[in-house]
């Protein structure tokens, strides 16, 4: 028999205008505005590795409470998330309600207390109806709340303040935006429109979407903003998914924002007690995530002191972002494309050949090391080979350590023939040549590098690659060369000195593994 339950249908509901301004739009904080003094030395250090991140293409993860978006920082926000830096954000229902009200009426608002004594606290009419509409016709759709209700600002162009709402630009942006939903702790779960199967449904969707993005994490950085509970216990839970899934995330960055400090607060339980032991924040952000490699920070502040340097610290890192962002432009085709041909020619059977002098010798090899195993996601080796292992004295520890790997040989990498060739040929600079000539079949790849473009020992093996039916790959620099001009495909970085070439260099190539080993397992 059920038990008895309210019929929230008869709800009462009072105009949102009897809800006390927060912060109106000329309150917010805004890139550019004069900071606020900030005691936070690893601040740099976080902003440094989240720069790192996002120019190795790994992602920044933020989910934020309430009281960030109560305190006006949405411009900082959608300024991070426009520049690339922040790759996915998510939040918990409070900072998506503060954010909608800010699309609609151009600040957030709160009852005041007495509204608690009357029954009438949380009871907005307008904030509830049109949130749970969304909501509802998200659930429909199969798409999560976040993404609802930013399809719903995106096609309600009277909201004449969407311009400084969070959901609005996220859905503007494609950058996900997930709401992470406790049922009743929302003033708009009081509302009687609301329908908690479609509010459980779209909310359990943006979890399943937060944890795909955090399966990706390998080398990139979470930060939590405020959010005390739903913000740590979702990205743990998202951790454990990602990681049940086969995906370790060893090396990753926390990083957790609070107004507060680790201990000296009301949540240390006794004095007798481990006072930092019992903060969630601490436990599930700072300390696990990062028990297999990595680090996490605890950084104390005003969000508007925190967020805003923490953007500032950003910009002064980065300074050439912008020819940055240019540059990702520039080698994106071409690189999908050198993806693709290589891709065949494993699928084929083929080998890739690598081959360069001196730093680009060493690329070559680090090349070679990302293919044969692992880069960032999990290889595990087939299932029938895993059986014979295992059927095999000591075969279970391979069995289960082992990787699929792509077929990449270095050229070069034999001493014993290199300066064997050197020694008894009179011609110098044919060790690649013969090489490649005694292992490349025809379909085989050929990925040539060379900062210049004119080594010679390098123009040789192109020489015998053309000959054998060999494709071939040139990296190389901006300038015309003869490497450039004899390749099948030439990969060439903006003009710059060597040393900047080769840092174009690593970028383009851990670019081209991560595209073919996305192409090897599934992205």
């Amino acid at each position: 028999m059920p038990y008895p339950a309210v019929d929230l249908t008869r709800i009462r509901t009072y105009p949102v205008q009897r809800r006390a301004n927060l912060v109106a739009s000329d309150q917010f904080v805004r890139p550019g505005d004069p900071l606020l003094p900030l005691d936070a030395p690893e601040l740099a250090e976080v902003a440094a590795r989240i720069v790192a991140a996002r120019r190795a293409g790994r992602p920044v993860i933020w989910f934020i409470g309430g009281h960030v978006v109560k305190s006006g920082l949405a411009p900082v926000i959608i300024d991070l998330m426009e520049r690339g830096v922040v790759t996915h954000l998510a939040s918990n229902g409070a900072a998506t309600i503060h954010d909608f009200e800010i699309a609609m009426l151009g600040h957030t608002s709160e009852d005041v207390a007495k509204s608690i004594e009357d029954g009438s606290f949380g009871m907005a009419e307008e904030t509830g109806a049109l949130m749970n509409r969304a909501i509802r016709a998200g659930a429909r759709d199969g798409i999560g709340i976040g993404e609802a209700l930013g399809r719903a600002l995106s096609d309600a162009p009277d909201f004449a303040d969407r311009a400084d709402s969070l959901l609005y630009n996220a859905y503007r942006l494609g950058v996900p935006y997930t709401a992470h939903v406790a049922l009743g702790t929302d003033i708009i779960h009081q509302h009687p429109e609301c329908d908690f199967s479609a509010t459980g449904f779209a909310t359990g969707q943006d979890f399943k979407v937060f944890c795909a993005a955090v399966c990706e994490l390998e080398g990139g950085v979470f930060c939590n903003f405020g959010s005390a509970v739903l913000g740590p216990e979702v990205f743990l839970k998202a951790l454990s998914v990602a990681r049940n899934l086969g995906h370790p995330l060893r090396e990753i960055t926390t990083a957790n924002f609070d107004l507060l400090p680790l201990s000296g607060d009301y949540r240390v339980p006794s004095p007798k007690d481990d006072p930092e032991y019992y903060y969630r924040p601490k436990k599930n952000i700072v300390i696990r995530p990062v028990s297999l490699g990595g680090k996490g920070y605890h950084i104390t502040g005003d969000h508007r002191a925190t967020i805003p340097n923490l953007s500032h610290e950003l910009h002064e890192l980065d300074e050439s972002e912008e020819k940055f962002d240019k540059f990702v432009e520039f080698v994106a085709n071409p690189l999908a494309d050198a993806a693709q041909l290589i891709a065949r020619a494993f699928r084929t059977g083929g080998v890739l050949y690598l081959c360069g002098n001196g730093g680009s010798f060493a690329d070559a090899l680090h090349i070679s090391g990302e293919l044969n195993k692992r880069f960032v996601r999990p290889r595990p080796i087939p299932a029938a080979h895993a059986a014979r292992l295992r059927a095999l004295p000591n075969g279970a520890m391979l069995a289960e350590r082992l990787e699929v790997g792509m077929r990449a040989v270095v050229l070069g990498s034999n001493p014993a023939l290199s300066s064997a060739i050197d020694n008894d040929s009179p011609e110098k600079g044919l060790a690649y040549a013969q090489e490649l000539y005694s292992l490349a079949r025809p379909g085989d790849v050929l990925l040539a590098i060379s900062t210049s473009g004119e080594a010679t020992n390098v123009l040789n093996a192109v020489t015998v690659a053309q000959a054998l039916g060999v494709t071939v790959i040139a990296l190389t620099g901006g300038r015309d060369s003869r490497l450039s001009a004899a390749a099948d495909l030439a990969l060439r970085t903006p003009p710059g000195s060597t040393a900047e070439v080769q840092e174009h260099h690593v970028r383009m190539y851990h670019a081209l593994c991560d595209q073919l080993e996305a192409d090897l397992v599934g992205s």
